[in-house]
């Protein structure tokens, strides 16, 4: 079996199911505006790592100071999530969008959605789970009094799949599922690096 369920807010997914119309359109969750304005700092952190790294590179060689590139790839998923998580239902299923790739996840196969922390998780029924991990800052909602993106989300999410009725009739174009910021931001810091270090 797949062993114990994940924890459910059932009250949240009970509140939504009434709350919702029967489904049509894809439906789409994402980061909120205050979320995409802290991107801002791992962007900044990676820009001035990127120049770091150049900056030792270019007068001292190669060496162990070159580690700190591994904190690279941390700075750039936490901006790409920040700024481009993306989750849309459709008549499929969910598409997942993280910070390097898109998932599908058929209806069939989903177990439930939970929050936690700032993060989001979409359990199958086979056992494994997607994670968005640190995509939202709950001190920062619990101050505006208001749920997260992350947290309706899993509501209304678990709501369609309890109330099939409530799932969207249409599909998603391709466009709609978001795309993975990760590579482009990846490529925004080699050309960074680049420019930094032949000029």
């Amino acid at each position: 079996g797949a062993g114990p369920g994940p924890s459910v807010d059932r009250e949240a997914a009970d509140r939504a199911a009434a709350a919702m119309p029967p489904g049509t359109h894809p439906v789409r969750w994402g980061p909120e505006r205050h979320t995409r304005y802290l991107a801002l700092l791992p962007l900044t952190g990676a820009g001035f790592l990127v120049a770091n790294i150049v900056r030792r590179l270019a007068s001292d060689g190669f060496g162990w100071h070159l580690a700190q590139v591994l904190l690279l790839p941390a700075a750039l998923t936490a901006a790409a999530l920040f700024l481009g998580w993306r989750v849309t239902a459709d008549r499929s299923g969910l598409w997942l969008t993280g910070a390097w790739k898109v998932e599908h996840l058929p209806w069939k196969d989903l177990r439930a959605v939970t929050h936690i922390d700032g993060s989001l998780e979409a359990h199958r029924t086979d056992g494994s789970h997607w994670r968005l991990a640190d995509i939202g800052i709950p001190w920062l909602d619990r101050r505006l009094r208001r749920d997260s993106s992350h947290a309706r989300a899993a509501a209304e999410i678990n709501a369609m799949r309890d109330h099939p009725h409530l799932r969207p009739t249409e599909e998603s174009p391709p466009l709609d599922h978001g795309m993975p910021l990760g590579p482009l931001l990846l490529g925004a810091c080699v050309l960074w690096g680049a420019a930094l270090f032949f000029v």
